[in-house]
């Protein structure tokens, strides 16, 4: 996932972040959730963009776990939050940070 933060620049900027690097940096330092700063993966300096990467999660099992569900029928976050716990947390832990 390629999540763009520009939209929040002014309330980041209060807290001292003004670029990619430093969104990630005091993300993990806050929050402990590591994320990727966009500009390396080619995006400009002073965007707000991150890479999110889901992976920390036993995928076998989830998969196990989605092929009990009946075709059509969406996901839901109580199946996220038994097969995926650390990423439920992770997406919470960087909505509390957002406020």
């Amino acid at each position: 996932l390629f999540a763009n933060f520009n939209a929040f620049r002014s309330e980041l900027q209060s807290r001292g972040i003004r670029d990619s690097e430093s969104l990630c940096a005091k993300l993990l330092e806050d929050t402990g959730v590591a994320i990727l700063p966009g500009n390396v993966f080619g995006r400009p300096e002073e965007e707000l963009s991150a890479r999110l990467a889901y992976v920390d999660f036993d995928g076998s099992k989830a998969l196990a776990a989605s092929e009990k569900i009946p075709a059509g029928r969406q996901l839901d976050i109580d199946f996220l939050k038994e097969n995926c716990p650390k990423m439920v947390e992770a997406a919470e832990r960087i909505c509390d940070w957002m406020g």
